[in-house]
């Protein structure tokens, strides 16, 4: 899904409102990156995009809805309503805690090489354990490899 159009359209209906300039932006690195986001001829980053709208005086946030409102073609209110209620099933599911845990020290948390742990697995290999069943038994009932659940038996 591509951006390009809407952050072009975005970008050059706030300039106009803000009557705001080339020349009004210090950075030549920021007028032209923004000459090129309003002819649509390249991508950009979240990282670049929050740096435009700032060098603009404007909000991330508040630009992502208008691209998304546009893209979709409904009223930048209704994708706030639909941002909210997916952010309050992310919260319900537990998501904010798991995402705040995430980052320390305002760096991401370091984590093991290799395919990160299925926690929920690896609770039903314990729970299927101190059943008795065996491993070949877990495996069959959680519908896992045998080496899954050999792997994690002993944890």
């Amino acid at each position: 899904m591509s951006l390009k159009n809407e952050v072009a359209a975005v970008l050059r209906a706030l300039r106009h409102v803000h009557g705001a300039g080339y020349a009004h932006l210090s950075d030549h690195a920021a007028r032209r990156t923004i000459g090129e986001l309003e002819r649509a001829s390249t991508g950009v980053t979240l990282d670049k995009l929050a740096s435009v709208a700032q060098t603009l005086g404007f909000d991330l946030p508040t630009f992502v809805v208008l691209c998304d409102s546009l893209q979709r073609g409904v009223e930048p209110e209704q994708v706030i309503g639909s941002t909210a209620s997916q952010i309050e099933a992310f919260r319900a599911a537990g998501g904010i805690d798991l995402m705040q845990s995430e980052i320390s020290d305002g760096a991401i948390v370091k984590r093991p090489r290799g395919k990160p742990r299925d926690h929920q697995a690896v609770a039903e290999i314990r729970r299927l354990k101190a059943e008795g069943r065996n491993q070949s038994e877990a495996a069959r009932e959680l519908g896992i490899p045998r080496s899954t659940v050999q792997t994690h038996w002993h944890d």
